[in-house]
Order: C-alpha cells, then sequence, then structure tokens
C-alpha cells in the first residue's frame, strides 16, 4: 500500500511539474530574444516634390529581406521600384535571398498624386 501511495504522490508531483513547465511557456513574463518589430526596424519617411525617400534604421543583429520589400500607393502612381542590391544569404525561411543588414533609404519618383 505504501509503495502505491508512493507512485501516486510521485505522478501527481510529475504532472504538477508538467503543468507548471508548460504554463511558464505561455507567461506574459517569458523573454523573448526578439525586440518587437518597430523597435528592430524604425521607419520614416521624407518627401521633396515628386521625391520620396523611404528609410527603415535596422537594429544590430537584425536585416531585411530585399525580396519581402514591397510599396502599394493608396491614391498615387509610382515609377518602378529600383531597390538596390542586397548582401547575398541563405536561411532556413527563404533559402537563398538577398538581405539588408544595415540601414536603407529607398528613393521613389512619384509619377501623380
Amino acid at each position: 500500500m505504501a509503495a502505491r501511495l508512493s507512485r501516486l504522490m510521485g505522478l501527481c508531483f510529475a504532472l504538477l511539474f508538467c503543468l507548471s513547465a508548460h504554463a511558464n511557456i505561455f507567461s506574459p513574463n517569458n523573454n523573448s530574444r526578439f525586440v518587437p518589430v518597430d523597435q528592430a526596424f524604425g521607419f520614416d519617411f521624407s518627401q521633396q516634390g515628386n521625391q520620396l525617400t523611404l528609410s527603415w534604421k535596422v537594429k544590430d543583429g537584425y536585416y531585411l529581406y530585399r525580396q519581402q520589400i514591397h510599396v502599394t500607393p493608396q491614391q498615387a502612381q509610382i515609377a518602378p521600384l529600383a531597390l538596390p542590391a542586397g548582401k547575398p544569404h541563405e536561411d532556413e525561411f527563404y533559402g537563398k535571398s538577398e538581405i539588408y543588414p544595415q540601414d536603407l533609404q529607398l528613393p521613389i519618383t512619384l509619377r501623380q498624386a
């Protein structure tokens, strides 16, 4: 009887430990190794006449994927984008691609606003 009780207590302890470990995964105090997007990629823009400049300030250790940069105007027409060449990179998400590991400025010509 004592052996059964001992096993039962051991199982209960193991179950509580597992539940506690799983609860910590979703805890709001869980420190993520990634910073929020707006901190990793500060965005700004400026306009002079028909010239618009989009700027990203890229945090050290982060990078922008060249193929993920798209500009979709709402009420204007723009000239085709001329993205600068990126640094060759290969990773598990996109395979071989180009990245911008440093700040990026993208000039855009407005054709009609």
